[in-house]
This record gives C-alpha cells, structure tokens and sequence, in this order.
C-alpha cells in the first residue's frame, strides 16, 4: 500500500491525504473528493492508454481508501469485461447490485456482459430490467433491438449454413451413383460457409523467423544482416505491445497492430495482434541464438504459445553483394547510422530501379561445381547435360566432384576444367555412400578454395545430394530433396500400365540445364499484333500524331496498389505536355485528376470495362505505361510498350519484374516476402504497406521521362487471333 501511495502522490502533484480515523470514510469522503478524484483521473488515463490492469487497480485502491459506490464497480466491470474476464465482471456487478439494487445502469452493464458471451435471452432479460427502472430509455431500447436482431441474423444463417450442407450431401450422394462419371470432382464444389471458416483457437503464431538453411551451426531459421520477425497473438484478452528479447537482450519493444481475424466461424470477441519488428542482426555474433517473444496485455501472466514464445535462429554473414542482388530483402546495413533506427534509415533509402531483363540468374557463374558421385553409368549418360553446360557457359570453369567409380569416365570426356575425384564408394549390400566426420571436414576446407558460384547435383538419391552444400556455392540446383537448394527440381512421370518411368536419365539430367538455361533466358520475346491499327483509338480523343502515357491504376491485390497516380497524371500533363489515358475501377478516382485537364481532353479517364482489342491497342501505341504489379503491366511489355512498373515487396523482384521492355520501381525492407498478407490481411503489415507507399511520384515522373526519351524497342511482331476478352481497370 505504501508504495502505491507514494506513486500516486508523485501522480497527482502530493494532494493525496486520506484520513486513517476510525470511521473516517464515510465522514472524509466529501472532504477528500479532490484526492479521489486526482486518483479516478489516472484511472482515465489508464484506460486511454490501453491499460485497463492498471485502471481497475487504481479503481480499486479508491474503494479501499474511501468506500465503494455503485458507480466504481461498474466502471471496473467494464474494464473487466472488456479484458474477456467475464467471471470477475459479474462479481463486480454483484457488488454493485448490493448497493443499490434499483440502479438502472447495472442492469444495463449486465446485460452488455451477457451480450458479448452470446448468452441473448439473459441479455433482453437485463436489458428489460434496464428498462423497468428507467422506461423509454433510449441507448436499453436500442441495444435490445440490436439483441433481437442478432437472433434473426444467426437463425438465418443458421438456416442456410444447414440448407448449404444439405445441398452439398446430395451432391456427394450423387457421386456414388453407378451412372455418374466418376471422373466428377466434389474438391470442385462450391465450399459451404463452414467450410470456408473455423473456429481459431487462442495461439501465439509466428509467421517468419527467417529462411529455413542448413549452415555450419546446423539447419535452422535463418536471419542476416536487416531482418524481420513476424507474427500474431490470436485473442479475446487484450494486448497492446510486444516485447523482444534476444539471449536475454531486449532489442525492440513496441506496439502491436489489431485487426481482425479472417474466417472465423463464430466468436467474433477474438482479434488478431500482428507485430512485424525490423532489427539489425548484423550486430550479433553469428550461430545460434535464443529468441523471446512477450505479448503485454492486460494482466501479467505467463502463458506459453498464448502470449510468450520461445525460439531458436542463427545469425550468419551476409551473402556477397554480387548474388541476390535484385532480392527486396537485401538492405544495406553497411553505412547505417547507428543513432537513427533501423526503420527511420530503411525507409529513406532510394527506390530501387530495376532494368527489364528475360535473365533471371541472382549473380554471375565463373566457377561451377557440377556433383557426379554415382556410377558410370550415369556419367554415360549424362553427356548431353555436360555439353549443355558447356554450351551456356562457355567461359566458366566447370569442376567435377566425381566418385572413384567414375572419375575416369570423367576426365575421359575431355569437357570439364577439372575433375576431383572423391573417395565415396557404394555399399553394395546397403546401396548407399558414406563419408566420416574427417573425411567431410576435409572435403569441405579443399572446395573452400575453389569459390564456386554455382552448385548442380545431377544426383538422384539423396545422400550424394547432401554434398551440395559443402561445396560453399551461394546458388544451387538439384533434383528435390532436403538440401534446401536455390532451385529445387521436382519430376514425376509413369506409364498408365505398370506405373513405371517412362523418363529416361538423360533426359532427367537434361532438366538441369534446361532450368539453367531459362534461368539465364527466359525466352520472352516483344511480341506486337500486326491487326491492331491506332485507328480505334480515334474515339477516345487520340489523334494518329498524339503521343500519350497509360496508366493503368487497378491491381487484382487492393493493398499494393500505388497511392500517386492522380498527382502522376496531372503532372505528366502540365510538365511534359503529354495526354494521358487514365485506366480506373471506378469513377472514385476522377474527382483527384485535374478539371481542366479532362475537359480539355489532355487526360482521358475510363472506368471500368473496355473492349480487349482497344485496351491492347492503348497498350501498342503509348509513350509510356505505368502500373502495378497486374496483368495489364505484363501485357504492355509483351507489346514493348516503355513500361515504369510498380512493384510491391511481397515476392521476390525478379519473379514479377519486367522481362521485355522498361523498368521496375521497388523498395527493399526486411520484411519482403510476406506473400498473400496484403490480400486480406493488411493489418499485419504493420507499416501501411511501407514498400509500395514510399515511392514518391517524384521517382516515378523520373523514370516516365526516361522512358519515353528511349528509342523504341525492336519489334518483334506475331499474328494475334482475334479476341472478344475484356479488360478493366483492375485486371489481373
């Protein structure tokens, strides 16, 4: 008591002064009230600053030093309630009842608790005593009537829910007639709402800890230089920040981003606490480290995997600056400035402009380690795939890890700068190869001197393709397996009569260099239609001499798309004196274009649907095309259009960027690859979506201008058939 006395005169400026007499509540009460009210306005406080805790204790203490009132214990209730501690609510209404048993606000409170547990009769049943008390009260009538319309509202679903699964049941019942093709799919069915929904579980979940490798320290989640950790609490409790600590370190605490919980079949109470912490990892010694995680709520309970979480990750060194170099996670931490936060330097970092290219490789290949370390046979007939190689990359070194079994059929073929020829021989009995601890230990330190870039482990069974990763080769391509390789190749192929392959090994081995060879060349080509002629722009308002950008504003993803395109727009038209076709989803957007422009015809706005020939034709003839990640980007530069291309951080830039004509604008932020969040889940972000957001219509008017000062790109034309497909504004 004495030290919650002291903070709370440190608190309230030192007016506290109770009176401690026997029988002094009751008479010191009035007297007093500038202290109790000092102490009930840091309840208020409290309660603004999302510690209900704390409000209900200061509450409490007021009780304690100068007597309970109805009006006290229901405001604890409260608190209590909405902390999803219902028990304790209703013991706190209890005293508040027993106070005064004719107070109209009590009943009312109760039932608002019995409403948020979805007990409805007991609710109207308070709400009625509410009522009785204080007739005609407006805010009892209202939330009675909000209780019976629930009612309805979850009979109706209830009905359809049960009408949904009948349907469905004779559907399946169907199947398993002898006259129905059993070829018929019920996965192919519409799902019932059940079936799209679940009931979550209170849970604490992490969605990235890093990627998952095999490093010396072991496999594991791992992180490198600007990281990211991300996850959410599933709860009904309350919580409103979220510790980190790192081998016993605090190293972020900071506010949780609530939102709700997707899917969720029936308690709608429950709410999802998304945290997405950037942290230099840089500074931590690399190996293995331990990771806590302390969800801070309403109460200070420790409750493993509900609101404390404990995890492994390594730390290990960056990969070289030359490969990855277009992944959006890459941050440089180099040049940080260590008294500005990571996320105030992260983002005020450059937009990265990426040029268009079908090479999609992440870094050069001088030295490439090809594993052969089976029999030879399969050097026999893997000759094909070595030419191949040979052929791709004619000025590489190509060394060979052979086995002692082929190492001579190896060098026999006179196509690798070198052989190394391991000691790695097949168990005849057990049809398997084994190294010692020393033995791999020493064939790692010998590879080590080799730099290889590239590792390809043309194996097939699974222990040789362990080998992969000792050769140090940043890049890796195999056959699938748990090696964790850069690119996994996975085949299955078997004849309809005895489910044998009918895949010989040369060609399995050819996929190899085949996925090499689209790595470096996807094979894209700028592919122009020879029947669109620009006369079918004519009626949209550009003449056959108008040069005109198209912007292309829509994007299947609604939280990735770029903020600036109005202000582009407006732009574009007064600096550069070019018209602009203005390509939306909606009329939501004109009323931020300039007036004079669309009047005067300098910005052509169109919403919705237009007929797919004209929309390609806007997309053949135009200066310039900006737009999302989205379907109509894709197809301007299969026409060669000059594209400026937005890209968002949730995939890999090189796996959407531009092959064929223009650049790409991207940020990079330690949390890139969050995937399908952004679809539905934008709360988890954390960052309002940061890496689209941040770039300014500074740097992309920039890259616009430079764009349309390019010479066109060569075309490449091919007939098109004829098509009656239509495109909108946010077409994917």
């Amino acid at each position: 008591m004495g030290k919650f006395l002291e903070v709370v005169r440190h608190r309230s400026g030192g007016r506290l002064q109770p009176n401690r007499a026997e029988g002094s509540r009751d008479q010191d009460r009035t007297s007093s009230s500038i202290d109790a009210d000092a102490i009930r306005a840091l309840a208020k406080e409290a309660e603004q600053g999302k510690k209900p805790a704390l409000a209900v204790l200061y509450y409490e203490k007021i009780i304690d030093l100068w007597g309970e009132t109805p009006e006290l214990w229901i405001s604890i209730a409260q608190l209590q309630r909405n902390m999803g501690r219902y028990e304790a609510s209703r013991d706190s209404l209890n005293r508040a009842l027993l106070i005064e048993p004719g107070n109209a606000q009590i009943h009312f409170e109760w039932g608002e608790l019995e409403f948020c547990q979805k007990h409805y009769l007991q609710a109207i049943e308070h709400y009625d005593s509410a009522l009785l008390l204080n007739p005609g009260w407006p805010l009892a009538t209202a939330r009675r009537a909000d209780v019976k319309a629930q009612i309805i509202f979850e009979k109706k679903r209830d009905f359809e829910d049960e009408r949904e699964k009948i349907a469905q049941a004779a559907q399946l019942d169907a199947l398993n007639r002898l006259d129905v093709d059993q070829r018929i799919d019920a996965a192919l069915f519409h799902p019932t709402r059940h079936e799209l929904t679940q009931n979550h579980a209170p849970q604490f979940v992490r969605t990235f800890n890093g990627v998952y490798q095999r490093t010396r320290w072991g496999a594991g989640d791992v992180v490198r230089g600007a990281g990211s950790l991300r996850g959410y609490i599933l709860s009904i409790v309350p919580y409103h920040r979220i510790e980190i600590y790192i081998d016993g370190q605090l190293v972020h605490e900071g506010p949780l981003t609530v939102g709700p919980v997707q899917n969720e079949q029936s308690d709608e109470r429950l709410r999802k606490y998304a945290y997405n912490i950037w942290i230099d990892f840089s500074r931590f010694s690399f190996g293995w480290h331990k990771i806590y995680y302390r969800a801070v709520g309403t109460g200070n309970s420790v409750e493993v995997n509900l609101n404390w979480r404990i995890d492994d990750i390594i730390v290990d060194a960056p990969i070289a600056d030359e490969f990855f170099h277009d992944a959006t996670a890459r941050v440089p931490v180099a040049d940080f400035d260590p008294s500005r936060s990571l996320v105030e330097q992260v983002r005020s970092l450059p937009t990265v402009v990426s040029e268009a290219s079908p090479n999609s490789y992440p870094g050069p290949i001088r030295n490439v380690a090809i594993l052969r370390l089976d029999g030879l046979g399969d050097v026999a007939v893997s000759v094909p795939f070595f030419l191949h190689l040979r052929k791709l990359l004619p000025s590489a070194r190509l060394v060979v890890l052979a086995s002692a079994d082929n190492a001579d059929g190896c060098r026999a073929l006179e196509i690798f700068d070198e052989v190394i020829e391991i000691d790695f021989p097949e168990n005849p009995y057990e049809q398997g190869r084994y190294l010692t601890e020393d033995q791999q230990l020493e064939l790692m330190e010998k590879l080590a001197s080799y730099k290889f870039d590239l590792a390809i482990t043309g194996m097939v069974s699974d222990r040789p393709r362990q080998l992969s990763v000792m050769t140090g080769a940043p890049v890796t391509i195999g056959f699938d397996g748990e090696d964790h390789k850069s690119l996994n190749i996975y085949y299955t192929s078997r004849d309809a009569i005895s489910g044998a392959n009918i895949l010989n090994y040369a060609a399995r081995y050819g996929l190899l260099a085949n996925a090499l060879e689209v790595w470096l060349d996807s094979g894209a080509r700028v592919q122009r239609r020879n029947d669109l002629s620009r006369d079918l722009l004519r009626p949209y308002g550009i003449g056959p001499d108008d040069d005109f950008v198209v912007m292309h504003t829509g994007s299947r993803i609604k939280a990735t798309e770029w903020p600036g395109y109005a202000e582009l727009a407006n732009r574009i038209v007064e600096q550069m004196g070019l018209k602009v076709v203005y390509i939306a989803h909606d009329e939501s957007q004109r009323p931020y274009l300039s007036e004079d422009a669309l009047s005067g015809g300098r910005i052509i706005f169109l919403a919705g649907l237009i007929p797919f020939d004209h929309f390609d034709a806007f997309l053949s003839y135009c200066s310039s095309f900006v737009g999302n990640d989205s379907g109509p980007g894709h197809l301007a530069t299969l026409r060669g259009a000059k594209a400026v291309r937005i890209l968002s951080a949730r995939l890999g830039a090189a796996e959407w960027k531009s092959e064929l004509a223009g650049v790409c604008l991207y940020r990079r932020v330690p949390c890139a690859g969050c995937g399908p969040i952004p679809i539905s889940r934008q709360e988890e972000c954390t960052y309002d979506i940061a890496c689209v957001k941040d770039i300014t219509v500074d740097e992309v008017f920039v890259e616009v201008a430079k764009q349309i000062a390019r010479p066109d790109y060569a075309p490449e034309a091919s007939a098109a058939s004829q098509t009656t497909i239509l495109a909108s504004g946010d077409a994917a």
